[in-house]
């Protein structure tokens, strides 16, 4: 079998492409995740902890002091119905008499 020159050459070129194009996507993760979260603020002062998010129609901060207490507040549209569909209503069916009545003849038997 014959060496084809130059060889070793690009097979080390593509090697160290393969390395830094995966070091690259490695140290581009966790920005891009970041990225994706509009939503969900949060910031880490002196052991206390604030999260800002929104719950369908409700902006929703929390709040975690050094202490242990522990807040929540909620601010809702009021033209927000949750998501959730109105309840069915029962109609009752009234009985419909019908146009054309046919009665049998009344049969008499004698002795």
């Amino acid at each position: 079998m014959h060496k084809i020159p130059g060889s070793h050459v690009r097979a080390s070129r593509r090697s160290s492409f393969l390395t830094l194009s995966a070091a690259a996507l490695i140290s581009l993760a966790p920005i891009a995740a970041e990225a994706g979260d509009k939503h969900h603020h949060h910031r880490h002062k002196g052991g206390e902890y604030k999260e800002k998010y929104w719950d369908g129609a409700c902006k929703v901060e929390r709040k975690w002091k050094r202490n242990g207490d522990y807040s929540e507040k909620r601010k809702c549209r009021d033209d927000y119905a949750y998501g959730y569909a109105p309840q069915p209503v029962a109609v009752p069916v009234m009985p419909v008499q019908p146009g054309i009545v046919i009665t049998p003849p009344t049969i008499i038997i004698r002795p």
